[in-house]
C-alpha cells in the first residue's frame, strides 16, 4: 500500500527527497504524517493549496492526513530563504486568521492540529530545557535555509523558528502516531532537524521520516499561485472570486499544462496522457487548460461552482451574454472591473467620472462607432439613463469595444 503512493508522487513528478525509504515501507496502516500551515492571513491561497493536495494523496493511500495549524510558529514566520523578516502580526488577527484557516483545512477533511496548544503553558526555561539543549548551533548553521539569510541578518526569534518546527514533529510523532512530515524542498531543513530531535529522543530506530516535493514553479521559475499579477489567489471565495482562479488557470501556457495536471488534479496518469493527447491535436480549444481549471475549481469549491464558472467563461466570450444571472455577476466580481452607478447619472457623466474613458470626446466617438453596450443593448444617446433591468436590478453588464466588459453596481 505504501509504495502506492510513493509510485504515484513519482509519476507525477511531485517527489523530491526522503529521508528513509526503508522505514517508510515498514510504516502500518493508519500512520500519520502532516504538513503545517503558518496564519499569516486570513485564508490559504492557491500556493498552499500544493501542500493541501499532497495531504490528500497521501489520505487517499490509507494515511491519516494532519495539517498543523502555526498558533505558535506564526508569531514568529519561518525564515527559510527570505531576504528578510517576516511582520510580525498582533494576537486578534492572529486569532482571527487561526479560525478561518482552520475552517478551510477541516473543509478539505483534513485533521486540524493548533501548535499554541503544545507551547502555551512553557516559560522560557522550559524552550532552553526541553529544546535548546537537543540541538548545537553548528548543526543549524549548517543549513542553507538559515545559511543563505546570516549576510543579511537574522533575529534569534526567526533562529528559533526552525526549533520549533522540529518539536512539532517530535509532539505529533509522540501524540498522534504522526511518522512523516511533508513539505517543499526548500523545508528540508526545517523537517530533518524534527528528525533530528526524535533521533535523540526515541534512538536510531525511531520511524520518523521527511518527505520534501519539489516546488512548483511557474515559466519564469516564480513558485506557483505567487505569480498572478495581482497578488495571491485566495481559496476564500469572498476574498478571491472562484471565476478568477478558473481564469488564470485557463490561461496557463502550454509549456506548463502537462506538469500542472499532475500536480494539481487527482486525475489519473493515463487520464492525463489521454487529455493531452487530444490537446496537442487541436491546441486552440485549449482541453488541457479547461481541464485544469474545472478539476481545481470543483476540488476547492464544488462541482456546481466549477460548472457555473464553465457558463460564464462560454457566455462572457461569445456573442450573447443573456445566459448569465445575478449570481453569475456577483461571482464575476473581483475578475472583472466594476462601479457603483450614483443615482440619476447620466450615461456621459458616469462613464467620465467613473474614468472608464478620460474625456467626452473618447465616450462620443466609442458611441459613435456603437462600441458601447449596456445588457446586450447599443448605447445610441450620451444622455440616456442607465437602468437595471436585469440581474435582480442589483447589475448591469457594460461591454466597451470588443472584448472589455465592466460591471455597473445600482447604488
Amino acid at each position: 500500500m505504501h509504495k502506492n503512493i510513493l509510485e504515484d508522487l513519482r509519476e507525477r513528478d511531485v517527489l523530491n527527497n526522503i529521508s528513509s525509504e526503508e522505514k517508510f515501507n515498514k510504516l502500518t496502516k493508519g500512520a500519520g504524517v502532516y504538513t503545517g500551515f503558518d496564519p499569516t492571513a486570513k485564508s490559504l491561497h492557491l500556493g498552499n493549496y500544493v501542500q493541501i493536495l499532497t495531504l490528500l494523496r497521501f489520505k487517499k493511500y490509507g494515511f491519516n492526513s494532519f495539517a498543523i495549524l502555526g498558533g505558535i510558529t506564526g508569531m514568529i514566520g519561518d525564515p527559510s530563504f527570505r531576504k528578510s523578516e517576516r511582520k510580525f502580526l498582533d494576537t486578534k488577527t492572529l486569532e482571527e486568521n487561526k479560525q478561518a484557516i482552520k475552517s478551510q483545512l477541516e473543509r478539505f477533511g483534513l485533521s486540524v492540529v493548533d501548535n499554541y496548544e503544545f507551547y502555551k503553558n512553557w516559560t522560557l526555561v522550559d524552550f532552553l530545557t526541553n529544546v535548546g539543549k537537543l540541538v548545537n548551533v553548528n548543526y543549524l548553521l549548517e543549513k542553507d535555509s538559515i545559511a543563505t539569510r546570516l549576510k543579511t541578518g537574522l533575529t534569534f526569534t526567526e533562529f528559533s523558528y526552525q526549533l520549533l518546527q522540529g518539536w512539532d514533529f517530535k509532539t505529533v510523532f509522540e501524540n498522534n502516531n504522526v511518522k512523516i512530515q511533508v513539505g517543499g524542498s526548500d523545508q528540508w531543513g526545517n523537517i530533518t532537524t524534527g528528525l533530528e530531535f526524535i533521533r535523540k529522543i526515541h534512538g536510531e530506530a525511531a520511524d520518523a521520516i521527511a518527505v520534501t516535493t519539489n516546488l512548483l514553479v511557474d515559466e519564469n521559475g516564480v513558485k506557483f499561485g505567487k505569480s498572478t499579477g495581482g497578488g495571491s489567489l485566495w481559496l476564500d471565495p469572498k476574498m478571491t472570486s472562484p471565476y478568477s482562479i478558473y481564469q488564470f488557470l485557463l490561461n496557463q501556457p502550454d509549456a506548463k499544462i502537462e506538469e500542472y495536471l499532475k500536480w494539481l488534479t487527482f486525475l489519473e496518469i493515463d487520464e492525463i496522457e489521454k487529455i493531452m493527447h487530444d490537446h496537442k491535436l487541436d491546441k486552440s480549444k485549449r482541453i488541457a487548460q479547461r481541464t485544469l481549471a474545472y478539476e481545481i475549481v470543483k476540488d476547492i469549491h464544488s462541482k456546481s461552482i466549477a460548472e457555473k464558472c464553465i457558463k460564464i467563461s462560454e457566455s462572457l466570450f461569445s456573442k450573447d451574454q443573456r445566459n448569465l444571472d445575478a449570481e453569475d455577476i456577483k461571482m464575476l466580481e473581483g475578475f472583472l472591473n466594476s462601479y457603483s452607478v450614483p443615482k440619476n447619472s447620466s450615461f456621459i457623466e458616469f462613464i467620465k467620472s467613473s474614468s472608464i474613458c478620460t474625456s467626452n470626446r473618447e465616450i462620443r466617438e466609442f458611441i459613435k462607432n456603437k462600441a458601447f453596450k449596456i445588457d446586450g443593448n447599443i448605447v445610441e444617446d450620451e444622455n440616456q439613463m442607465i437602468e437595471f433591468s436585469k440581474y435582480n436590478k442589483k447589475y448591469a453588464l457594460l461591454k466597451k469595444g470588443k472584448k472589455e466588459f465592466i460591471i455597473l453596481k445600482n447604488e
